[in-house]
């Protein structure tokens, strides 16, 4: 076993910690270091000792959401912060059964840059953040996901190699191409809020007022990245995704493979 298996992760819902622990108990890490890079005050804050919080660190597994086919920008903040000077690393994304993009790729791409050694790699599938409008990968990962996760973890042990940019597989398409992040504003109900503030704190960004599910301000708004988290949060229904059924047809043509199918994951060690 790996002396010191470490965690940092992006994950609004837990969908990608979920896969990143499961990695790590294949590692035999039941007790793995966290570096949660979830929620904007410990993100700044890892972000400023990384030097002190990578220390007792033998092997990082890195996690991330795929928006859009891309890296979140909150993750890929933290990524050009961290200096790996020389650690092993494994690079995860999830993805919403749709494609995941140039988001594997350039998740390596800055951890070689930053000095990590990149011993696996891997592009696992979670429920699509927009999965309540349109029907997609609901109820993953599951047993299935979780497994293959460990097991990949159980074989990192034994990886012999070293992975360039080369060994890493990209899926172009319109919106990996595209610099944009386009993404659905959950909708907010006050009749149905009982100001109970989780949704506040569930928010990644903070755009959330903590005595409301109300945005601060319209511009904070603008700044949401669409991750559902406040929806998935929220026992009330005051905050849920929905559109108007011009958005709803486009979402359906865009989802409608993805919403059939059924991906698997995929390793590179």
């Amino acid at each position: 076993m790996t002396k010191n298996v470490g965690i940092m992760c992006f994950s609004p819902t837990n969908t990608t910690r979920k896969i990143c622990n499961a990695v790590a108990l294949g590692m035999g890490s039941e007790d793995p270091v966290v570096l949660d890079m979830t929620f904007l005050n410990t993100r700044s804050s890892i972000i400023a000792n990384s030097r002190t919080a990578m220390k007792d660190i033998d092997h990082l597994i890195v996690g991330a959401p795929v928006y859009a086919g891309k890296l979140p920008l909150q993750a890929i903040d933290y990524l050009r912060a961290f200096g790996g000077t020389g650690k092993a690393c494994t690079a995860i994304v999830v993805y919403g059964n749709r494609d995941y993009g140039i988001a594997l790729y350039n998740m390596v791409e800055m951890l070689l840059q930053n000095g990590f050694t990149v011993v696996a790699a891997g592009a696992f599938i979670g429920e699509h953040s927009y999965s309540d409008i349109v029907p997609v990968a609901v109820g993953r990962p599951d047993k299935s996901d979780i497994d293959k996760a460990r097991n990949f973890g159980a074989r990192i042990l034994s990886a012999s190699r070293h992975l360039s940019l080369k060994d890493i597989p990209v899926q172009l398409d319109k919106a990996s191409k595209s610099d944009k992040y386009p993404s659905l504003k959950p909708s907010y109900n006050e009749k149905q809020c009982v100001q109970c503030g989780k949704c506040a704190k569930a928010c990644p960004l903070g755009l959330l007022l903590s005595e409301s599910g109300r945005y601060i301000s319209q511009a904070a708004k603008k700044q949401c990245i669409g991750c559902m988290a406040c929806v998935r949060c929220c026992k009330q229904k005051a905050r849920v995704a929905k559109t108007n059924p011009i958005v709803k047809m486009v979402m359906n043509s865009i989802l409608r493979q993805a919403s059939k199918e059924r991906k698997e994951p995929i390793i590179i060690i």
